[in-house]
């Protein structure tokens, strides 16, 4: 559950950084209220880059391979079960 939060969270930085560096208007005009957390989230985005990059890379590895190998465990059961 964590581990999906903090995907999420990763993933909203990493947006709103794009979204700023595309259209600074967008965001700039929203610095505070409920619409200043995503201003918020791009400025940690900008002035934070190789930490999220890094939290990223370390993060997106484990979610893939964790999050199907279940599910790949069921089918090499299944198609040796189907073989005999």
């Amino acid at each position: 559950m964590l581990n999906h939060l903090l995907t999420v969270i990763l993933l909203l930085i990493c947006t709103c950084a794009y979204l700023r560096a595309m259209a600074p208007s967008l965001l700039d005009k929203n610095k505070t209220g409920l619409l200043g957390i995503f201003w918020k989230c791009s400025r940690i985005g900008e002035r934070k880059s190789p930490y999220v990059a890094v939290c990223s890379s370390v993060f997106h590895p484990s979610y893939l391979l964790f999050s199907w190998w279940p599910f790949h465990n069921s089918v090499v059961k299944m198609a040796s079960w189907t073989s005999l």
